[in-house]
């Protein structure tokens, strides 16, 4: 069975939609839920990709959260061993930060259904050809600068920087593993937030969801299962 190494950095930041892929293709996904006391994994020997997710932490607040480093070395060594990782969200920074990129406070909230393009370098990406400009939920403060060497991917309007690839290793600064069902979840505990941050979108987030949800869910599928296949080739390679 393929198994996946799945850090979950805030309690209800987890798998959403990329979740129904994994079990429909037989994937184990093994949580490690930091803020509830899981301690990162030293090594990666056990795993044969890593998912990293998404959360309100500062990448690079240390001193705040002492398991980031720990969460960036462990992303560089799944990295190095050439097992595929993907980062959401904090997951990308946390990736971005082990691969050399720098995270910055963005000084400002992206927030709803934004539309990403991809660049020309998409086209032939394994898990991005052929995907059209798709509007995916983002609700994020920081941002991360494509790490060296790294491929430039998707990009938006506002927020330039929205997915890049180094080897098998993959950075998605939107949330395309959320759903209403996953949204209902984040309000539980966001709820005065989001009203504070953006008054009207509180107010009108169904109606974007009702807009554009079924596209994002298309996304999430498509990249989730490609990204799936990485993992199983690299097993078929080394059988």
């Amino acid at each position: 069975m393929t198994r996946i190494l799945t850090l979950e950095f805030w309690p209800t930041c987890h798998l959403g939609e990329i979740a129904k892929v994994f079990d429909a293709r037989g994937a184990r996904a093994d949580y490690q839920r930091i803020e509830e006391g899981d301690a990162i994994p030293a090594d990666h020997e056990d795993w044969d990709g890593l998912v990293m997710l998404g959360g309100p932490q500062y990448a690079e607040d240390d001193a705040g959260y002492p398991y980031l480093a720990d969460a960036a070395a462990l992303a560089r060594a799944f990295h190095d061993a050439g097992k595929p990782v993907m980062g959401v969200c904090l997951g990308s920074q946390i990736l971005a930060r082990a691969l050399g990129g720098r995270v910055t406070k963005q000084g400002w909230t992206e927030l709803g259904f934004i539309e990403l393009s991809p660049t020309p370098a998409a086209k032939d990406d394994p898990l991005l050809a052929g995907i059209a400009p798709t509007r995916l939920v983002q609700f994020h403060e920081d941002t991360f600068a494509i790490p060296p060497g790294a491929t430039h991917l998707l990009t938006g309007e506002n927020c330039a920087n929205q997915a890049y690839r180094s080897g098998a290793s993959y950075g998605f600064q939107c949330h395309f593993e959320c759903s209403t069902d996953l949204w209902k979840e984040w309000l539980t505990g966001m709820d005065d937030h989001l009203l504070a941050t953006d008054a009207d979108y509180h107010a009108n987030w169904p109606r974007d969801f009702e807009k554009h949800e079924a596209d994002s869910l298309v996304f999430c599928e498509i990249v989730s299962g490609r990204w799936l296949d990485l993992v199983e080739a690299r097993l078929a390679k080394a059988a």
